[in-house]
């Protein structure tokens, strides 16, 4: 149990920067904390001697659909969409993908293209464009890295009638569904699997009261939100629906969903909305621009430094894949 605890600490050490120095006060000669204030001075020091000068002093390195992610770093240039939910402070340039218009960067300048789960919320044409744009963009050698939601994986998951350990309980949308409940009930719930019904969330005290989350509910949430929105509208069964679809491959099932279910007056930044886009089309076509290297990776794995840094790959619980090319 303590060496539970003790690395579940370690795990979340590096998300929290105040907390570190806090805890190093109390604890000045902590071999934990130490480690890590070590390790991040070094990457400082290294990037600063990796990168071009004027690259670092111009900010050179870009953020898209940057939300309220921040590196601690001063050479990041931030750009979104200005009718984006996030907090907009911060923002350098505001820009919208879906306008298909080129990004407001210089020609074969930049040192990083950077995106955090964005390509999932936009069209196939803007995410297309979005590739071109930081091949253009990027300086030769630079990098244009993506971290995407994966659509594959939440298919295979929903056809096998599986549902990932952490979801519904830290899936993103559901958790304001589970948070309502148990302040709903004072905490005083229960939790436990029902072959059934999925994932079950019960009052102690009022056994009837309880909130269920299905293979197929939980496929809609992070797939399609608006989508298992308007079927519990309309009362309709996900179940149902989903198997109705039916479709030859997983493109048709997509596009199906989409065209039939998800209502596009509702779209909003947050839900994965978009258009299908397959993880092997997506590698294809950026391979097709020109880059000299396209392979698929994982967080802290790049060939960019910059993108070693532990706030830019916070803990996310769903289906996730990586791509990186080099110019």
């Amino acid at each position: 149990m303590k060496n539970k605890l003790r690395n579940r600490f370690i795990r979340v050490l590096p998300h929290f920067p105040f907390l570190r120095k806090v805890l190093l006060k109390v604890f000045p000669s902590s071999c934990i904390l130490n480690r890590q204030v070590l390790r991040e001075n070094y990457l400082g020091d290294y990037i600063q001697s990796h990168y071009d000068k004027e690259s670092l002093i111009r900010k050179r390195f870009y953020n898209i659909g940057a939300g309220s992610q921040r590196s601690r770093f001063p050479i990041w240039s931030y750009i979104d969409l200005k009718e984006s939910l996030y907090d907009k402070q911060g923002i350098d340039i505001f820009y919208d993908l879906e306008s298909g218009k080129p990004l407001p960067l210089e020609d074969n300048k930049a040192e990083v293209i950077f995106s955090s789960f964005v390509i999932e919320h936009i069209s196939v044409s803007a995410t297309k464009n979005l590739c071109r744009e930081a091949f253009r963009s990027l300086k030769p050698g630079g990098v244009f890295h993506s971290k995407v939601h994966s659509y594959e994986y939440g298919f295979k998951l929903w056809k096998k009638g599986l549902i990932a350990p952490k979801i519904p309980f830290e899936c993103r949308e559901s958790s304001d569904m589970v948070d309502g409940f148990i302040k709903k009930h004072k905490g005083k719930i229960r939790a436990f699997f029902d072959p059934s019904k999925g994932y079950v969330l019960q009052s102690i005290k009022q056994p009837a009261d309880e909130i269920s989350f299905s293979p197929d509910d939980m496929f809609l949430l992070h797939n399609a939100t608006t989508a298992w929105q308007r079927l519990h509208v309309q009362g309709s069964d996900s179940k149902a629906v989903l198997a109705g679809i039916g479709g030859n491959s997983m493109k048709d099932f997509f596009q199906t969903l989409q065209q039939q279910y998800v209502n596009q007056q509702t779209r909003q930044p947050h839900q994965h909305n978009a258009d299908f886009l397959s993880q092997n089309d997506l590698l294809d076509y950026i391979n097709g621009i020109g880059f000299s290297e396209v392979y698929l990776t994982q967080p802290y794995q790049s060939v960019a430094p910059v993108l070693w840094e532990d706030i830019l790959n916070p803990i996310h619980q769903g289906f996730v894949f990586a791509i990186e090319a080099i110019k």
